[in-house]
């Protein structure tokens, strides 16, 4: 398995390719949401 920094995502407002790491988009600034992945509900 890779780092998990490398793993990629788009942004749900932009499609831009965002880090899993990212918090929000750094071109447009809309929040990346996602599962923790630790929850149990995954």
């Amino acid at each position: 398995m890779g780092d998990r920094a490398c793993d990629r995502e788009f942004c749900p407002e932009c499609d831009l390719a965002v880090a899993r790491t990212d918090d929000s988009c750094p071109e447009c600034g809309a929040p990346i949401d996602r599962l923790d992945e630790t929850s149990p509900d995954r």
